[in-house]
């Protein structure tokens, strides 16, 4: 080849390798752009408001408090503030948010000059102005969450959180101290006050009002109110700031991913000594090894990440009255660890030698950042108040494009690992090149941070709205900021991938069972223990609904892993004796035998060929039933051919040997349809997770939507810094769940109760909404919020139940030419009284589900 034919082929990689260059250098320095200003005069005159001209000013104060169904306590506040025209200031309110007078004239009404940053305040929108003859009225709302112990600024009010009891203090900012407080009114939602001061002007049901304030001028709070939360809001409140219960947290996280770790290894043990054909074959020997290998790092990558960082700090607590100072630096830690986990991650996959060199030297570079910050000119904690150096803050910021490439490339090469040695991949593909894996890689981690850096910035924006632009001090504090917030997305990254790792533990155990269905000579016509055992951990792990925290506590995550690998144990307990398949023949001497036992591969299209001439004559004998007595000697025949198909037709070379019959409560029909559509189990267990992944995409939009349509949600969500990643990977959450339940769903076929398929799938759903139901129950205990249960049941119902309708019509493809759509094709296998029922079956869900949507998607909707 010649050299300019590989530079032509080499050019594409190199183009991406600049360009990723490029972008990386423009985020580190973005933030330098605009020119530090020069120093001005702030707003430390003592009368720079002119307070003397607000004594005029009238201001009424709401504060709601929330406390029922929900999983934190919150405070909606209103704060509606008079202020004359005379006032200097007050043009200057109706003048665009971005102005400097405009801000200055909002920090008078809304501000001490001590509280400018306020993190916990949360804000819908802007203050509202409106203008009127003699009066410039200001409408300022705020939001609040007890999600946190310590003391904060919202509104106009001072939050004191303890676990025993909060305060909540009305401080007037200092320029409105003087004015007419005309009215202030504080409902509790429910709360206990066990102090109130001063006695209020009328009191009904916790409903607080004080009328005429005065304007006293003082100094301290005008109204102060101590209320007694329940436990549930008090343990939700402050186990985020409780080293003990943050150890918890992180413990009942852990086990639930160890456990998860512990049961995928024994069953690849297990798939080792018990193949699925005589002998163990190759693809089994590496699927099984490969799913071994995985639930061995699953687990020390969820000790690492989940918890040996808090518990090192807490057993240093605990041992010592002073930790050492190296354990003191609460963001070196988790990105050491970080760095340390995503390199493993990428190692562990046995990548090729240019992979593994490059993932080693992009992780020898984050972690010297965070072990030597000094080097790079960072404080030893990475971020401080005070701004960093440039050099300092371009680490930073290339740290965390480390980190999210480390874990990146770790996942995809997992994905790729499993599915190559558990042949989901048609062709026994080579492991990635770094040429094409490394540079598209690295956009995407320059996408996610890009989206990162711009949700901090947002963030910034909503937490110093007010802040004075034309001081020295802002750039400054705005960059730590930057630095501070760049530092903890580093430190978030690994805990935020490891949680979405289930992912790749689903596909771990499907190519195992896709790896044991390649096997030759597999006798067995329904899945066995093993692969019942693996599709319970898969429903545990993908389908099963995700149980939250119960009052702030996530202690009892490992019982939800046991409850749900136990609910399909039920379920096919129940199947064991209610299925079709499981049902024995008739007449056989010896040991009865079931249905499944006696149907083979070559024997199925005998099957489908009696079972459509069993139709046939039960359409024939509908007929007679209105033709009157003449037609008793044709029913006759008839009657006695449906007999002859009832009975099972000995095996080639059995002789006279007497023939079995089915169990009068089934027919010919009903075995036909409940082997279903493909003669092997893994077979309509794939066609199922198919059909299932087209019929649920409208629920994984509704799904979506529900989730993020509230303002206040996508308010919060918006300024996360993993907040677009959630939303894609939440679509792509609920697409695994529906193909999940129907690769479920078309395994366990056979083995289900029910005679059509949508009596399966109604027992399938049963079983999903019994393990939500008994979260429910937590739920219910700790009053809090049941979330979008019921649209993802009803969702799960319908999806499914469509799915088992398309699963019916498969089975008799054969026919398919004989009618204009599978409507028909359904119309003859359900007779017109079964299928019309199954039409209104479809038809109540969509109904059910459209009104339980209008439900929660109203204003009034309080279980959300």
């Amino acid at each position: 080849m010649t050299g300019g034919a590989r530079a032509g082929r080499d050019g594409g990689p190199g183009a991406w390798r600049r360009w990723a260059a490029l972008l990386l250098l423009g985020l580190a320095a973005w933030w330098g752009v605009s020119p530090t200003p020069a120093n001005a005069a702030g707003p430390g005159v003592a009368d720079d408001c002119h307070t003397a001209q607000l004594t005029e000013a009238h201001t009424d104060v709401d504060l709601r408090l929330e406390n029922h169904a929900r999983s934190v306590a919150e405070a909606w506040g209103l704060m509606t503030v008079r202020v004359p025209t005379a006032w200097l200031y007050a043009s200057d309110l109706l003048l665009s948010e971005s102005s400097e007078p405009h801000r200055r004239a909002m920090r008078c009404l809304l501000r001490a000059p001590d509280t400018m940053s306020r993190p916990e305040e949360w804000r819908e929108h802007s203050p509202r102005v409106s203008a009127q003859a003699s009066w410039v009225e200001v409408q300022y709302e705020t939001q609040f969450r007890f999600n946190n112990g310590g003391r904060f600024n919202a509104g106009p009010w001072t939050m004191d959180i303890h676990t025993e009891q909060w305060g909540l203090s009305l401080s007037p900012p200092p320029a409105l101290r003087g004015a007419h407080w005309d009215r202030v009114r504080i409902d509790l939602g429910g709360l206990d006050a066990s102090q109130v001061t001063p006695r209020p002007s009328g009191a009904d049901q916790g409903h607080l009002t004080w009328s005429g304030l005065g304007r006293t001028g003082a100094a301290g709070p005008r109204v102060t109110v101590l209320v007694i939360p329940p436990w549930q809001r008090a343990w939700a409140a402050t186990s985020a700031s409780s080293q003990p219960w943050l150890v918890a947290n992180a413990a009942g996280m852990t086990t639930w991913w160890v456990g998860t770790s512990i049961v995928v290894i024994l069953a690849a043990l297990r798939a080792r000594r018990q193949p699925a054909g005589p002998e163990l074959t190759e693809l089994e020997k590496s699927s099984s090894a490969a799913l071994w290998w995985w639930g061995a790092l699953k687990a020390v990558l969820g000790v690492m990440i989940l918890l040996f960082y808090r518990a090192v700090l807490n057993t240093a607590d605990l041992l010592a009255d002073k930790p050492p100072a190296w354990l003191d630096y609460s963001m070196r830690w988790p990105v050491l660890i970080g760095v340390l986990a995503g390199w493993l991650l990428v190692v562990s996959a046995r990548p090729r030698r240019t992979v593994l060199v490059a993932a080693t030297l992009v992780a020898a570079a984050a972690a010297l950042v965070a072990a030597e910050p000094s080097l790079f000119g960072l404080p030893a904690p990475l971020a401080t108040p005070t701004r960093p150096a440039d050099a300092g803050f371009t680490a930073l910021v290339a740290e965390v494009w480390a980190v999210q490439w480390l874990w990146l490339a770790g996942t995809a090469l997992w994905a790729w690992t499993l599915a190559r040695q558990g042949g989901l991949l048609r062709s026994a593909a080579t492991p990635w090149r770094l040429r094409r894996l490394g540079p598209a890689l690295a956009v995407l981690a320059l996408l996610l941070l890009g989206w990162g850096e711009w949700a901090i910035e947002r963030k910034w924006e909503r937490v110093s709205w007010l802040a004075n632009r034309d001081i020295a001090a802002y750039h400054t504090q705005h960059v730590a900021s930057l630095a501070r917030d760049m530092a903890s997305f580093a430190a978030q990254i690994p805990t935020w991938y490891y949680t979405h790792t289930w992912v790749l533990t689903g596909l771990a155990i499907v190519a195992l069972l896709r790896a044991r269905d390649l096997a030759p000579t597999v006798p067995y016509a329904s899945p066995t223990p093993l692969d019942r055992l693996l599709l319970a951990v898969f429903f545990a792990v993908v389908v099963a609904w995700r149980q939250g925290s119960y009052a702030g506590s996530q202690a009892l995550s490992a019982f939800w892993l046991v409850l749900d690998i136990a609910a399909l144990y039920g379920l096919l307990a129940v199947g064991k004796r209610r299925a079709v398949l499981t049902q024995h023949l008739e007449g056989c001497s010896g040991s009865p035998q079931q249905l499944c036992e006696t149907i083979t591969e070559a024997e199925r299209n005998d099957l489908i060929t009696r079972a459509r001439r069993y139709r046939e004559l039960t359409t024939s004998l509908r007929a007679m039933d209105q033709a009157g007595a003449e037609s008793a000697l044709k029913r006759h025949e008839v009657e006695k051919e449906m007999n002859r198909l009832h009975r099972r037709r000995p095996a080639p070379g059995a002789g006279g040997a007497p023939r079995s019959w089915l169990p009068l409560q089934v027919n010919v029909v009903d075995v036909a349809l409940s082997w279903g559509p493909h003669a092997k189990w893994w077979d309509n267990a794939r066609r199922a997770a198919l059909l299932a992944a087209a019929f649920g995409v409208p629920g994984s939009i509704v799904m979506v939507w529900m989730a993020y349509s509230p303002q206040g949600e996508w308010m919060r969500r918006g300024l996360y810094m993993f907040g677009a990643p959630e939303m894609l990977f939440m679509f792509v959450y609920w697409e695994l769940v529906w193909s999940g339940a129907g690769l479920v769903l078309g395994a366990l076929w056979r083995l289900l109760p029910g005679r059509r398929g949508p009596a399966r799938a109604l027992s399938l759903t049963l079983a999903y909404t019994l393990l939500i139901g008994l979260g429910l129950v937590g739920n219910l205990i700790t009053d809090q919020e049941i979330g979008n249960v019921a649209v993802g049941i009803s969702l799960m119902l319908l999806v499914l139940t469509l799915t088992s309708l398309a699963m019916d019509a498969d089975t008799f493809r054969s026919e398919r030419r004989f009618w204009p759509n599978r409507v028909g094709l359904l119309l003859s296998i359900y007779q017109i009284r079964g299928f019309s029922a199954q039409v209104a079956y479809i038809l109540m869900q969509l109904v059910a589900v459209l009104t339980i949507l209008k439900f929660f998607s109203g204003s009034d909707a309080r279980w959300k």
